[in-house]
């Protein structure tokens, strides 16, 4: 155990080019304990998406493992599209417009970010729900205001969506970039995004944002040990934290921030995307988390402009 313990950790240090302290004259078990606690202290410190550290039994090998997960931070990425209509439709800012219009169309197309408007999404649920409550009690208070709120987020959601999803959105990514021309800081400020967004674009052009996620988080087969984990949903899936909406603004925007929150409170956890990382020799160097990383930080930045 101690000869492939510490072959493991040869492999570990390595992969995330640290370097561990000597504890192999010490006795067992204390050596192993102390090399696992150093081990830990400096990964919180190296990989940003360090989780935990464990020793598995794999027939008669004994390895390390490393799980690593993408921390949210309870966050709602929810990209608005009604604040990106106004901007197509804005004569200075109409280009700078086209370029987040590219990256909403690689974030749905090829990242795979749901749309509200699509009947097998989850906000296209909560809309719905919010609709029916305002045709069945019209003494509710600003109820007309409500309404065409819910109006324009359909009507306009609708358009958008066929734009968002056109693939010439995709086509004349590169050309927008090449063309354009900052003329003030919202200007700058769209085509770094831009710029980052379609790096990965070209890094990972058919990786989903999904590709990661494991059903209640169950990453390991041996978590998977009773009947409800394939029933019953334990977790606050990525699906519902992660999508394009209407706006961030107005009576509609305020329930349906109550309704998504009432919800989530129901759960202690959050899937995040995360991985296993077992150093038996293998080789890891498609494991990683690196476009998660990215693709998160785009998806916070996007957010943030058009709100």
């Amino acid at each position: 155990m101690e000869r492939d313990f510490y072959k493991s950790l040869s492999q570990l240090a390595k992969h995330y080019d640290v370097t561990t302290m000597p504890t192999k004259h010490f006795n067992y078990p204390y050596n192993i304990s102390l090399a696992l606690r150093d081990i830990e202290t400096q990964l919180k410190t190296k990989s940003e998406n360090w989780q935990s550290i464990r020793l598995i039994e794999k027939g008669s090998m004994t390895n390390l493992a490393i799980e690593e997960r993408c921390n949210t931070g309870a966050t709602l990425f929810y990209v608005p599209v009604v604040p990106l209509y106004q901007l197509l439709h804005n004569k200075v800012h109409r280009k700078a417009a086209c370029l987040l219009l590219s990256v909403c169309a690689y974030l749905y197309r090829n990242a795979d970010v749901p749309y509200y408007r699509l009947e097998d999404s989850y906000l296209y649920y909560n809309y719905e729900m919010l609709n029916d409550w305002l045709e069945q009690d019209e003494e509710i208070e600003d109820s007309h205001n409500s309404k065409k709120e819910l109006q324009r987020a359909e009507i306009i959601g609708d358009m958008m969506g066929q734009k968002i999803s056109n693939p010439k959105n995709l086509l004349f990514f590169k050309q927008r970039l090449k063309r354009f021309r900052p003329k003030d800081r919202f200007d700058k400020e769209c085509l770094q995004l831009a710029e980052k967004a379609f790096k990965i674009y070209c890094d990972y052009p058919n990786e989903s944002i999904f590709r990661n996620s494991h059903f209640n988080n169950a990453v390991k087969s041996e978590d998977i040990y009773e009947d409800n984990y394939y029933n019953e949903e334990t977790v606050v899936a990525m699906d519902k934290y992660i999508s394009f909406f209407a706006e961030s603004d107005g009576v509609i925007y305020d329930n349906l921030m109550s309704c998504v929150n009432n919800e989530f409170n129901e759960y202690s956890e959050t899937q995040e995307p995360m991985i296993i990382k077992t150093f038996d020799g293998s080789d890891l160097s498609d494991k990683t988390l690196d476009f998660e990383n990215q693709l998160f930080k785009v998806l916070n930045e996007l957010c943030r402009l058009l709100n």
